[in-house]
């Protein structure tokens, strides 16, 4: 029996998105070009694309850190909602219900990989 091994795409080294950091690149997300975001928390990387799920407005569209004061959420700069850094959900009455788009990535080797069908690194 053969086991479907999927395709990943390096993204970039592990050491490039810090703890509770962020590091910015471009993906093809199903079909469209799309700004997204690797970050850390708790020693573990996610993916999610750069955009407020309130307004289409970048989370670091006012300054560049995207974690708030305390350090323990998202937080877009513009509105000011912050969003739990692993589920993505919304923290705030405004967007109750609504969270950031995630997609799957993968830490081995020292690298970061896109490892979601959805999407393909863009030039």
């Amino acid at each position: 029996m053969s086991v479907k091994q999927q395709v990943s795409e390096p993204i970039c080294p592990g050491s490039q998105v810090p703890e509770r950091g962020k590091f910015s690149f471009a993906i093809e997300y199903r079909g469209q070009r799309r700004d997204a975001i690797l970050i850390r928390f708790k020693g573990v990387v996610y993916g999610y694309l750069n955009q407020c799920a309130h307004m289409p407005k970048a989370l670091d569209c006012e300054h560049s850190d995207i974690f708030d004061e305390t350090r323990q959420y998202l937080q877009c700069s513009m509105h000011t909602i912050c969003y739990d850094p692993v589920s993505g959900e919304s923290l705030s009455e405004i967007c109750a219900g609504k969270k950031l788009t995630g997609f799957k990535v993968r830490e081995e080797a020292g690298w970061v990989y896109l490892a979601d069908k959805r999407a393909v690194l863009s030039a």
